[in-house]
């Protein structure tokens, strides 16, 4: 018996790589009806990504909110952390309360919030088969060996007088050293929720935007404070410090404004609403 005489009833005009190439450029390339048949397929890429679901957002449209679990509570231990835990020199108390007020935290997010790195997504893989001799022409085949812990949420914050990162920052990082990361009631909760906005223009006008998608990190502590160099030479760049948090989970939702069509896909599956604040008080 021939190989290949009956292999999925696939025939050897449909197998050849060449018909298959032909096939994309007369279905996908040569669009009748236009100037030029070479490029026929340009004036509909053109035409796609004018439409508002795949124009290009730009890359610094994005705001960022810190939510704490518990506001108050965190403030009152940052601010009494020479009291309680570290030696009496750290006095920030004046720093830390005016660089978390509204007009730099709740009106248009975060302002020291300069630059995020949003952490990706990483599955570990190992392939399974002959391990010991030769194995010859086998291929091993991939198995999965788990998902890879979360890498790190790194935010760059802008430093100014009244540093935002050592007034608050490097002493809630201390503060979430010596307590840790234990589920706690939520009167003593240190962690809190940090949301990024990925922001579009809303088709409308140029001036107006809305949410294309948010990315949403639940239970956020500061475990790395990055060092500061000080010289005498100079530099046009803002100054700016960066800071790593720990979180228990994350996920990214297009459901910001809880569309209906949404919230009844939601309500068919049983679940909860995908977006809800966390908090009414924000950092």
């Amino acid at each position: 018996m021939a190989i290949g005489t009956n292999f999925g009833c696939i025939s050897e005009s449909q197998y050849n790589p060449v018909n298959k190439i032909k096939q994309f450029l007369k279905e996908h390339i040569e669009i009748p009806n236009t100037m030029s048949s070479t490029f026929g397929g340009i004036p509909y890429f053109h035409q796609q990504i004018c439409s508002l679901a795949y124009n290009i957002p730009l890359k610094s449209s994005w705001v960022l909110f810190i939510y704490p679990n518990n506001k108050d509570y965190l403030l009152k231990q940052i601010s009494s952390l020479n009291l309680n835990y570290e030696n009496k020199e750290w006095d920030i108390f004046n720093s830390a309360k005016k660089t978390t007020e509204d007009p730099v935290q709740n009106i248009i997010g975060c302002i020291f919030a300069q630059g995020v790195n949003l952490p990706g997504e990483d599955v570990g893989v190992e392939y399974a088969g002959i391990t010991q001799g030769s194995k010859r022409g086998f291929i091993n085949a991939p198995i999965i060996n788990g998902r890879k812990d979360f890498e790190p949420l790194e935010v760059g914050f802008l430093e100014t007088n009244s540093s935002f990162v050592d007034s608050f920052m490097r002493p809630w990082s201390i503060l979430v050293a010596h307590k840790g990361l234990i589920a706690t009631s939520k009167g003593t909760d240190i962690k809190a929720t940090i949301i990024v906005h990925h922001l579009r223009r809303n088709g409308k006008d140029d001036s107006s935007s809305e949410i294309r998608k948010t990315f949403i990190f639940n239970n956020c502590a500061p475990i790395n404070i990055a060092s500061e160099t000080l010289d005498y030479s100079s530099s046009s760049d803002f100054p700016k410090l960066q800071v790593k948090f720990a979180y228990s989970r994350y996920a990214v939702t297009d459901a910001i404004y809880n569309s209906s069509d949404a919230l009844n896909f939601r309500r068919s599956l049983n679940t909860a609403d995908a977006f809800q604040d966390p908090q009414n008080n924000r950092v």
